[in-house]
C-alpha cells in the first residue's frame, strides 16, 4: 500500500504556472516527501505521508517502465497485493507499493476494467503520454476527495480546493445557486459542485477523461445494485460478519502505528472488538470530550477498551481554550461541502492523536448510512410506512435538519424527495440509497478526510468497503430494522449489526441507542456570536438570503421551546462558519 497524500496537477499546453505554492497549499497531506512532472501537455505535483513502504521508492509522480504513463495518487488500494499477482509476469516492479500496481494494471486492463477490480479509497490522476489523455478518478464511496476548477485558460485539480488559490488565473466567486442550496442542508447534497463558481467535485464512482485542450467527458463505474438476496437471516449475519472481519484486518496493515477512534457507540465498539481479536499486536484506542458537554461518551468508551484490553487513551478538551484555534484553522473546511461541527471536534482530536506517534486511525462512520442507524430510518415502518412517499420526504427532511428552515422549506423537501426517486425500491432502501450517494461523499467522508489531513493522519473506515456496502443494500430491510413498530426507547436500528456485536461485546454497549457526539455548538456559538457578531451582519451572501434584521434578532434571542433553540443554533451555525470561511478565502484570493 501507499501512503495519504496531496495531488495537484494542471492540463493542457502553454502553462505558466509555478506549482509550489499550489502545493505548499497542501503540503499537511503529505510532509514526508513531495515530486514533479511535467511535458508539454501536463503538469503534475505530489506530496507524500507515508504510511507503507517508507522507502523512496514510493515517490511520486510514477511512470511505466519507458515512462508513458504517469500517474500521481492519494488513498489506499487494499487488495493490491492479489492484483499485483495477476500481473506480475508481464511487468518489472520497481517498488513495493500500490501505486505501480495502478499503472500497471491500466496497461493490462484499460482504466474501466483496471476500476473495476480496485478495493480502496482513492482519488488519482493518470496520465496516458502515448494517447494524450488523463484521467481523474475517484473511488466508488466518495472517500478521498478530487476538486478541478476550470476556465477558459486553465483546467487545474487537486486534492483540496486551497491549491487553487495560488494559481495567477484563479476567480473566486460564490455560485449563489449552490451557496442557497448549502444553507437549506447540513452539506451540499450535490456530487460534482461545490458553492464556488468554476470549481467542481469529480463525481464518486467516477472518472474524467481529459484531452489536452480541455474538454472533459465524465463516465461512472459503479452504482448500488438493485437486486435483493433471498437469504435467511443466519446465513446473512455470518456473511456480513466475514466481511467486516476482512475489511478490519486490511485496514489494519501498516509500517506505522495505527490506533482506532473509540466513542463507546455500537460501530466503533465493534470495530475495536474485532481488531482486538485478530490484529496481531495490542490494539491502540483513542476517545474525546469536551469538559461540561452534555455528550460524554467517554464511559462507554472506556467499557469496551477494557473489555477488548485495549491500550486506551482519554482527551479532554475546554471549549473555552479552542474558539480562536478554530478561527484561525477555518481553511479545514476547505471547499464547504460540509459544515459538521464535527470536523473541527475530529480535528482537534486527529491533532492530539498525532502527538502520540499514530499516523494511521480506524474510524466507525458510514455505518448509520449503509445500516439505518438513523432515526429518519424509521419512516418506512408503522405508523409512518402508510403515509404518501412524498410526505415522508417532508418528514426525512425536518428529521435531518431537526427544525423548519425560516423559508424554502418545501423547495428544499421536493428537492430531497426527487433525489429519493433515483430508487424505485422500498421507503427504507430509498433513504439508504440517498446516504450512501450524497450523505456519505459530501457530508462524512468529507468530515473524516479534512479533518485527519489537515493533522497530516490517514483515516481508514471499514463500514465503507464496498464489499459491505453492496451486501447491506441488497439484505431485507427486516434485517436492518428489527420490528415493523417505531420505538424510541429501545434499541430497533442497525440490527444485524447488534447481532454480530453481541459475539464481542457486553451488552451495555449493544443495547444503547445512539446519541452522536460532536462539538457543544450551543457552548460554542454562545462565544462565537460575541466576537464575530459584526462579521455575520456584514456578509452579503447571508444578509442577502436571511436579511441582516432577522440575523440580529436571531443573535440576540433566547427560546424557550426546543423546535425554536433548533432553529437558531442551526441557522447561526451554518451563518458564523461561512462567515468566518468567507472572510478568509476573500482575502486569499
Amino acid at each position: 500500500m501507499k501512503d495519504m497524500c496531496g495531488i495537484f496537477g494542471i492540463i493542457g499546453k502553454n502553462r505558466k504556472e509555478n506549482i509550489e505554492k499550489s502545493l505548499d497549499a497542501i503540503k499537511h497531506r503529505g510532509p514526508d516527501d513531495e515530486g514533479q512532472y511535467q511535458d508539454e501537455n501536463i503538469l503534475l505535483g505530489f506530496r507524500r505521508l507515508s504510511i507503507i513502504d517508507l522507502s523512496h521508492q514510493g515517490h511520486q509522480p510514477m511512470s511505466n517502465e519507458n515512462s508513458t504513463v504517469w500517474l500521481i495518487f492519494n488513498g489506499e488500494i487494499y487488495n493490491f497485493k492479489e492484483l499485483k499477482n495477476q500481473l506480475s509476469s508481464k511487468h518489472k516492479w520497481k517498488s513495493h507499493t500500490d501505486t505501480e500496481v495502478l499503472i500497471h494494471g491500466y496497461e493490462e486492463w484499460g482504466i474501466d476494467k483496471l476500476l473495476q477490480k480496485l478495493n480502496g479509497m482513492f482519488a488519482f490522476c493518470l496520465y496516458d503520454k502515448y494517447k494524450k489523455t488523463t484521467y481523474l478518478t475517484r473511488d466508488r464511496i466518495g472517500k478521498k476527495p478530487l476538486y478541478y476548477y476550470q476556465n477558459k485558460k486553465t483546467l487545474a485539480f487537486s486534492s483540496e480546493t486551497k491549491a487553487f488559490f495560488k494559481l495567477s488565473n484563479f476567480d473566486f466567486q460564490i455560485d449563489r445557486d449552490m451557496f442557497r442550496l448549502w444553507m437549506g442542508f447540513p452539506y451540499l447534497p450535490e456530487n460534482n459542485r461545490t458553492i464556488m463558481h468554476n470549481v467542481f467535485k469529480v463525481p464518486p464512482a467516477s472518472y474524467l477523461t481529459v484531452s489536452i485542450d480541455g474538454q472533459i467527458q465524465i463516465k461512472q463505474y459503479w452504482q448500488l445494485p438493485k437486486k435483493k438476496f433471498s437469504i435467511d437471516f443466519q446465513t446473512a449475519q455470518h456473511s456480513l460478519e466475514k466481511l467486516l472481519i476482512d475489511a478490519v484486518t486490511k485496514r489494519l496493515i501498516a509500517d506505522v502505528p495505527v490506533g482506532i477512534l473509540l466513542s463507546g457507540g455500537i460501530d466503533s465498539s465493534l470495530i475495536t472488538a474485532i481488531a482486538a481479536k485478530y490484529a496481531k499486536k495490542k490494539v491502540k484506542t483513542i476517545n474525546i470530550s469536551f469538559e461540561n458537554s452534555v455528550i460524554n461518551e467517554t464511559p462507554y468508551a472506556q467499557i469496551v477498551a477494557g473489555h477488548c484490553q485495549t491500550d486506551h487513551i482519554n482527551l479532554s478538551l475546554k471549549i473555552d481554550d479552542v474558539y480562536g484555534e478554530f478561527k484561525s484553522n477555518i481553511d479545514i473546511y476547505d471547499d464547504l461541502s460540509t459544515a459538521d461541527s464535527g470536523l473541527f471536534s475530529e480535528f482537534l482530536l486527529a491533532k492530539k492523536i498525532k502527538e502520540t506517534g499514530i499516523k494511521v486511525v480506524l474510524v466507525g462512520e458510514g455505518a448509520d448510512e449503509i445500516f439505518a442507524g438513523y432515526s429518519w430510518f424509521q419512516l418506512s415502518q408503522y405508523p409512518f410506512k402508510f403515509l404518501p412517499n412524498t410526505a415522508k420526504a417532508w418528514l426525512y427532511y425536518y428529521a435531518i435538519m431537526r427544525s423548519l428552515p425560516r423559508k424554502n422549506f418545501f423547495h428544499y423537501s421536493n428537492y430531497l424527495d426527487n433525489k429519493l426517486k433515483e430508487n424505485d425500491q422500498s421507503f427504507l432502501k430509498k433513504i439508504q440509497a440517498y446516504e450512501i450517494k450524497y450523505s456519505l461523499p459530501n457530508h462524512y467522508c468529507m468530515k473524516v478526510d479534512k479533518a485527519t489531513s489537515a493533522a497530516s493522519i490517514e483515516a481508514r473506515a471499514p463500514y465503507m468497503d464496498y464489499r459491505v456496502v453492496e451486501f447491506a443494500s441488497q439484505i431485507p430491510d427486516e434485517y436492518l430494522l428489527n420490528s415493523n413498530f417505531y420505538n424510541p426507547n429501545e434499541p430497533n436500528e442497525k440490527y444485524i449489526l447488534r447481532k454480530i456485536a453481541e459475539k464481542y461485546l457486553p451488552k451495555s454497549i449493544t443495547n444503547r441507542k445512539k446519541k452522536g457526539g460532536m462539538l457543544p455548538v450551543y457552548d460554542f456559538l454562545n462565544l462565537g456570536l460575541k466576537k464575530d457578531e459584526k462579521l455575520i451582519l456584514s456578509n452579503q451572501y447571508l444578509t442577502e438570503f436571511y436579511g441582516e434584521k432577522y440575523l440580529s434578532q436571531l443573535i440576540n434571542s433566547q427560546p424557550l421551546i426546543k423546535p425554536l433553540i433548533w432553529q437558531r443554533e442551526w441557522i447561526l451555525w451554518k451563518c458564523l462558519i461561512f462567515s468566518l470561511w468567507y472572510d478568509h478565502f476573500s482575502k486569499l484570493s
